[in-house]
């Protein structure tokens, strides 16, 4: 429990320092940056996992997962469409 304690307070310290080195605004921007990834990675996730409910339900979800596909892949072939000029 006391080492716990002390991990804790460890990483408040550094946060602190953080915040006094990068600023309030930077630290708080990161981290906001830092939710929205891992909320995009979990919904990915979930999307990956086909649902056991009806047919239906699949269909839809293959629907929406060749979508997203579709989206990376315009998205990566605009992005090294940039990369050649």
């Amino acid at each position: 429990m006391r080492q716990e304690k002390q991990q804790l307070q460890d990483v408040s310290d550094r946060y602190e320092r953080v915040v006094r080195v990068l600023g309030e605004n930077v630290v708080k921007d990161a981290v906001q940056e830092d939710i929205q990834e891992q909320k995009a990675l979990e919904e990915k996730r979930q999307m990956e996992q086909m649902p056991k409910g009806s047919i239906h339900e699949r269909l839809v979800w293959g629907a929406r997962k060749s979508e997203m596909e579709n989206q990376q892949r315009k998205k990566n072939k605009t992005k090294n469409r940039g990369m050649e000029i």
